[in-house]
C-alpha cells in the first residue's frame, strides 16, 4: 500500500511540474473567445455577438504572432431594428507578454486586418472593411494545457467600400486557450 501512495505522490509531483509550465519560445496556442455586441440601428437597440478564433505562435518567450479569424452578428439575441448584418475577417497582430508567470500572464497586443460585411448599400450586397485592434489580454492556467482567457479590446471597423466607420468601441472577450 505504501508503494502505491509513493507512486501516486511521485506522479502528482511530475504532472504538477509539467502541467503548469510557463509559456516559452516555440509554443503554439489556439483560443476561442466571445464578446457581447450591442448596437443601435435606426434608433433601435440590437444585441449580438462577436466571436474570435486565435492562432498564436511565440517567436520569443515574450513576443507572439497571432492570427485571428472573427465573425460578428448584430442581432444574435435581440433584433429590435429588423436589420441584421454579419461581418467576417482576418486580423494578424503582435502580442507582447508584459507579465509572464508560471500559471498566468498578461499581454498587450495590436493588429490590423481585413474582412467584409453583408450590410447592403446601393447596388452592393457586400462591403469591404479594415479592422484595427488594440488591447490587453490575461490568461490563467486552469488545467494542463488549458487556460481561461480574458481580453479587453478596442476595435474600429472601417467600411472602405463606402468610406464610413461600421463600428468602433471597446469589447470584453472571454474564452479558453489550449496549448498545442
Amino acid at each position: 500500500m505504501k508503494n502505491h501512495i509513493l507512486f501516486c505522490a511521485v506522479l502528482c509531483v511530475f504532472f504538477y511540474q509539467n502541467g503548469f509550465a510557463q509559456l516559452e519560445k516555440g509554443d503554439q496556442l489556439l483560443s476561442a473567445t466571445v464578446a457581447p455586441y450591442p448596437t443601435t440601428t435606426n434608433g433601435e437597440k440590437d444585441f449580438g455577438v462577436i466571436a474570435k478564433v486565435d492562432a498564436e505562435f511565440l517567436v520569443s518567450n515574450r513576443l507572439a504572432i497571432v492570427t485571428s479569424a472573427f465573425y460578428s452578428n448584430n442581432t444574435t439575441f435581440d433584433n429590435a431594428s429588423g436589420v441584421t448584418f454579419n461581418a467576417f475577417g482576418i486580423i494578424p497582430s503582435l502580442q507582447y507578454y508584459i507579465v509572464h508567470k508560471e500559471k498566468w500572464n498578461i499581454a498587450g497586443f495590436a493588429g490590423y486586418g481585413f474582412g467584409f460585411t453583408d450590410r447592403s448599400f446601393r447596388d452592393s450586397q457586400n462591403s469591404a472593411i479594415t479592422v484595427t485592434t488594440l488591447g490587453a489580454s490575461a490568461q490563467y492556467q486552469v488545467a494542463s494545457k488549458w487556460y481561461l482567457k480574458l481580453q479587453v479590446v478596442y476595435f474600429k471597423a472601417q467600411n472602405i467600400s463606402f468610406d464610413f466607420t461600421e463600428v468602433e468601441g471597446i469589447a470584453p472577450f472571454i474564452g479558453i486557450s489550449y496549448l498545442l
